[in-house]
């Protein structure tokens, strides 16, 4: 790297990262709700022993479904453990919540002290390994859930498990999310001094853009992006445009909502946040047998599916039970798609 690159990527670090300076609660290392875990040397993110938050599904739910949550800045795992165990019984699905380095328990962590881009994406990967290693959750059953700076390192995840490990993730939920570091910085500093940022920090525009670059037979990954339309700290232009490229781009699962009195950090947990992505898990039977559109080479060597062929195929699977099981393949006018 340059100097100036150098001088940009640690300028953004103290930009993006705001580790908490509260003090740790007391006794919060003995919460039962957290665990350490070492993955394998050999594997991404392994070689490194950190600690998750975890909270099984509610007895009686048989849920196998589990939400990967990744939290915004200047909190760490010990100051929101009450709000996400609140969250995930409300939601009725397990939930491990990720710490990065140099935030809260992971600043006492070997190999996790310091706070970094590539520390970041480390842990990303060890959680996910996580749940389908120890936890044997299928990568299908898992939702990637990133508030505000999480929504950064979920898009990157979801690109890094299929390039590496051809896992497919049952769907992500961006809370919150924005452009990019750069046009966040545009948005305080004005223009010229969010030059100084690198153009590839965390740029959630170009990363959203990957995941809607689906080979044939691959399933596009259900995208839910949530933004309050009070929020001054992340403006909800953000959101709106990350959702109208995904679109412009042809992604046919993607989904935007934009409740009116939510702020960044206050939503109404129910109406807010767990009834859409409920709606959203539903629709894509994320929770069930798996229900995504996958990316088809048609005879015209277009791929594409229409807006007429999506709404149909969810009528049929709200109303007909068990169509997908007698017929697989449904065909239009040069247009052929299957629900799996």
């Amino acid at each position: 790297f340059s100097p100036l690159a150098i001088m940009g990527l640690s300028l953004a670090a103290s930009f993006v990262f705001l580790p908490p300076e509260l003090p740790a609660k007391s006794g919060a290392q003995a919460s039962k709700n957290i665990v350490w875990d070492q993955r394998p040397a050999k594997l991404p993110g392994g070689g490194v022993t950190r600690p998750f938050l975890w909270f099984p599904a509610p007895e009686g739910t048989g849920s196998r479904r589990t939400v990967i949550f990744f939290h915004g800045n200047a909190e760490d795992l010990q100051l929101i453990e009450a709000d996400l165990q609140q969250f995930g019984q409300v939601l009725k699905c397990n939930l491990l919540a990720v710490e990065y380095p140099g935030y809260g328990l992971c600043s006492q962590a070997k190999g996790c002290q310091e706070v970094s881009f590539e520390g970041v994406a480390d842990v990303a990967m060890h959680a996910l390994l996580y749940c389908c290693h120890v936890l044997e959750v299928d990568p299908s059953q898992i939702i990637l859930h990133g508030r505000s700076l999480g929504s950064a390192p979920v898009l990157h995840l979801a690109k890094r498990a299929y390039d590496l490990l051809h896992w497919e993730i049952g769907g992500i939920v961006l809370q919150c999310p924005f452009i990019s570091i750069r046009q966040v910085a545009a948005d305080y500093v004005g223009l010229a001094g969010s030059l100084l940022v690198p153009s590839d920090c965390y740029n959630n525009m170009a990363a959203l853009s990957l995941l809607c670059q689906v080979p044939p037979g691959c399933c596009f990954v259900p995208i839910l992006i949530l933004h309050g339309e009070l929020d001054k700290v992340i403006k909800p232009y953000h959101g709106r445009a990350l959702l109208k490229k995904a679109i412009d781009l042809g992604h046919p699962s993607i989904e935007g909502i934009f409740p009116a009195n939510a702020t960044h950090n206050h939503w109404s947990l129910r109406e807010d946040l767990v009834k859409p992505m409920n709606t959203c898990a539903a629709v894509y039977r994320i929770n069930g047998s798996d229900f995504r559109c996958r990316a088809v080479l048609y005879s015209r060597g277009v791929r594409h599916f229409t807006t007429l062929h999506i709404l149909l195929a969810r009528f049929l699977d709200k109303h007909v039970e068990g169509w997908h099981e007698q017929a697989n393949w449904l065909t239009g006018d040069g247009v052929s798609f299957r629900c799996f």
